[in-house]
């Protein structure tokens, strides 16, 4: 019998008043239906009926579950009942039958996640380091005003170019029958958005560039709108440039166009929840602020820093309490800095303390993949791996690494970009690097979303 029975049950046998928790107000579980019954038992004779408004959802050690709610309304209708001197078994025999057809129906745990397949398929397409302003991702300079976008839109003129194209034929996917690339639910864009300049008219003419070719609220992608979701890299500038800035702006407007599940309350960090798939987007990294044991090698330390990831930490921590709990519901985080070579080198972009603080947040949530950009090359791998991240894992234990540490599948972006499909409980990808499919292993993945 699975906790949201067992708390009905408890309800039903002991009378106890369901009382609102204050972990959630972002996600109602109540019926319309649920909601006209609550008013009809409030103007009868009920007078303790628990309130179901937005602030409480039903929440077991800070997660929500929408099937746990109706076992709560069982268990208070019969609460209201008994309070109300009808617990003869006319009364609570109606309610005990309920709650047992509900648990026949297979109710899932409280904040757990359902145990059938979950219908869902879309489309997501994922890039990185766009540099507008650069000629090429190398870095050289525009010539002509054209190039100050040139590159990125020939880009994104391929990845036009994909939808209706079959998927590569890889022994990765045999057996998936996946037909043609659907157009994108969203673009992603893992940071260096601008290419930066010591000039601040060139820096907001490059913003311009970028945020009128991927307008926030709508890129054109045959004939549909595609939200453009972006996060900042380090060429990106100071936090009261222009890039930053503008950053905060979109991610209001997403915000105020219903398209999020969450945003951070200085406005830099996002969440969406697509059909039960959780992903997060942290800036430059899942830290809070630059570790001031630890000192980047370039720019100045501290709150300020354009280094500074701003809090990122502890919106990832509060957003998986509230949403995610112990549901089991997959997660997906997305930021720029990675946790290659050229991330983890001594320029210290970000550094072990902030990665240990990570890893030891993660542990208790289903997280199916990690993505970042700023290496500029495409690959999947894991972290901690043992060969490559050895320092990592030393520190992270103590210097007594376990002997299989808990790793996660990490997706780097490299050039045009990865496209990313969620099929039922299956995250696939595949990395177009602008002409032809590649061949290598490490541009493809197949993973189950379930735990």
């Amino acid at each position: 019998m699975n906790r949201g029975v067992i708390t009905g049950v408890i309800e039903i046998s002991r009378g106890l008043t369901v009382k609102p928790h204050p972990c959630s107000r972002s996600s109602p579980l109540v019926t319309a239906e649920t909601r006209r019954a609550q008013r009809k038992l409030q103007g009868g004779e009920c007078t303790n009926w628990p309130s179901f408004s937005d602030e409480y959802s039903g929440c077991w050690n800070g997660s929500a579950s929408a099937a746990f709610a109706p076992l709560r309304f069982i268990g208070a209708w019969f609460n209201c009942r008994v309070t109300a001197k009808r617990s003869h078994a006319a009364t609570w025999l109606p309610a005990l039958l309920l709650l047992c057809f509900w648990a026949a129906l297979g109710a899932p745990l409280s904040g757990a996640a359902a145990t059938g397949p979950v219908a869902r398929d879309y489309t997501l397409f994922l890039l990185s380091d766009v540099h507008v302003g650069a000629k090429n991702g190398e870095g050289e300079q525009p010539t002509l005003a054209a190039e100050m976008v040139g590159g990125a839109r020939a880009n994104l003129d391929i990845m036009r170019g994909l939808v209706g194209q079959p998927y590569p034929a890889r022994p990765e996917f045999a057996g998936l029958k996946l037909g043609v690339i659907a157009v994108p639910r969203g673009l992603f864009i893992l940071g260096d958005l601008t290419d930066g300049h010591k000039d601040p008219a060139v820096r907001e003419e490059q913003w311009k560039g970028f945020d009128t070719l991927f307008p926030a609220l709508g890129v054109p992608f045959g004939g549909r709108m595609v939200p453009a979701f972006a996060c900042a890299g380090n060429h990106d500038g100071a936090l009261d440039g222009p890039a930053r800035l503008g950053l905060v702006q979109r991610n209001r407007q997403l915000a105020q166009a219903k398209s999020l599940a969450a945003i951070s309350t200085n406005g830099v960090h996002i969440a969406l929840n697509w059909d039960g798939v959780h992903f997060i987007s942290l800036g430059l990294c899942a830290a809070d602020t630059t570790d001031a044991e630890t000192l980047f090698k370039y720019g100045k330390p501290g709150p300020g820093s354009w280094n500074d990831p701003q809090g990122a930490l502890s919106f990832l921590r509060d957003y998986l309490a509230r949403h995610v709990g112990v549901s089991g519901a997959p997660v997906v985080l997305m930021q720029h800095y990675g946790f290659d070579g050229f991330s983890l080198n001594d320029w210290n972009w970000w550094t072990p303390k902030q990665r240990r603080a990570l890893y030891e947040l993660l542990g208790r949530y289903n997280v199916a993949a990690i993505l970042h950009g700023h290496d500029h090359h495409a690959e999947h791998y894991q972290w901690p791996d043992p060969e490559h991240h050895a320092a990592d894992l030393k520190f992270f234990f103590d210097g007594k690494v376990p002997a299989n540490p808990r790793r996660y599948d990490i997706l780097s972006c490299g050039n045009v970009c990865w496209v990313i499909r969620i099929h039922n409980d299956q995250l696939i990808a595949a990395h177009f690097r602008g002409h032809e499919w590649p061949t290598a292993p490490a541009d493809f993945f197949v993973k189950s979303l379930r735990r």
